[in-house]
């Protein structure tokens, strides 16, 4: 009877080990993926933070670059704005503001860029998602800002090409001089006048010194007519002459000196040649000014946004970066606890 009794379950108890044995060794090879899961994941994790370390370096030598840029920025905006002949008077002579606002334009991006470098140390250190992107928006709005003052300077040089010398002529006419105590627009575009003859050199709207446009124009301003009929000089504002001269000759005070601006043109035989006396036009050179000076903007606002999309793209990778490792960190967590 025993010996039937093993024959009936030997074959049971075989099974029985054999699935002990398959669930045992099931157990030993999902630990040993999960292992080398743990392995691989923390080799691609070494390997990011390598990366992301050399771009925080890479960052932050960025960031020193973009304060000395954005400070050059500013200052050229500011420059701009304050200087002798500055944008504002610009705008006033010519009836055209685009330089104003390129002006602008420079002065809040470069200002905006000490956000940034500021940002982009904390979000680089800390690792703060928030930062790095709130680095990364702000990038995004000067590069915005410093695009919109490109368009300014392509629009300034297509204004240039309309007629806009005679609200020029116009300024120099009528207002030049005029109750400037009492109108601050006479006061501004007088200060404009005498600014654009010392910066440029001249004298009057435009023409060589020959001619009854340049500095003979102010005998037909209201500077000039208005006054009391026994006040015959100065026939130019000090602004005409030439630093260091004699102003006394340069102004024709006293009607003194035998040559311009005491006698008009044409030039008379035996007339002196005046060299106190600024006597080019000024439309010309300042029409040439204002080109070159736009073209310096409209380059500054068209290369700076290149320089910051390398900003744009390194702070948005780190920021994508951060939340992965975040999310990788949560995955890891949950397969532990399932093991």
């Amino acid at each position: 009877g025993m010996a039937e009794f093993n024959e009936v379950f030997e074959p049971l108890k075989k099974s029985t080990n054999q699935k002990k044995y398959s669930t045992t060794s099931n157990d030993t090879s999902q630990r040993s993926a999960a292992h080398s899961r743990k392995i691989h994941i923390r080799a691609a994790r070494r390997k990011k933070d390598r990366c992301f370390h050399y771009l925080a370096g890479v960052l932050h030598c960025y960031n020193v670059f973009l304060l000395v840029l954005g400070s050059g920025v500013v200052g050229s905006g500011i420059w701009l704005l304050v200087k002798d002949y500055n944008a504002r008077e610009l705008s006033a002579l010519f009836n055209i503001f685009h330089l104003e606002y390129m002006a602008y334009f420079l002065t809040c991006g470069g200002g905006a860029v000490f956000v940034l470098a500021f940002c982009g140390c904390c979000g680089t250190m800390k690792k703060e998602k928030f930062v790095l992107g709130f680095y990364g928006g702000v990038l995004i709005l000067v590069l915005l800002l410093l695009v919109g003052g490109s368009v300014m300077g392509f629009m300034l040089k297509g204004k240039l090409d309309e007629d806009i010398k005679l609200h020029f002529i116009r300024t120099l006419e009528v207002q030049y001089g005029v109750d400037t105590s009492k109108n601050p627009e006479n006061n501004l575009i007088t200060d404009a006048w005498d600014a654009m003859q010392r910066t440029l050199k001249c004298c009057g709207a435009y023409g060589d010194q020959d001619s009854l446009t340049s500095w003979a124009f102010y005998r037909n301003t209201d500077w000039y007519v208005k006054r009391p009929t026994h006040i015959m000089y100065p026939f130019v504002p000090k602004s005409c002459c030439v630093p260091g001269k004699n102003e006394y000759d340069c102004q024709g005070i006293r009607n003194e000196f035998n040559g311009y601006p005491v006698k008009p043109p044409p030039p008379a035989r035996g007339t002196i040649q005046n060299p106190n006396l600024y006597q080019e036009g000024c439309y010309d050179k300042a029409i040439e000014y204002i080109k070159q000076h736009s073209l310096y903007i409209t380059l500054a606002c068209a290369i700076v946004p290149i320089l910051l999309l390398v900003g744009i793209i390194v702070s948005c990778y780190m920021c994508c970066t951060v939340k992965n490792d975040d999310d990788e960190d949560d995955d890891e967590e949950e397969n532990e606890a399932h093991v």
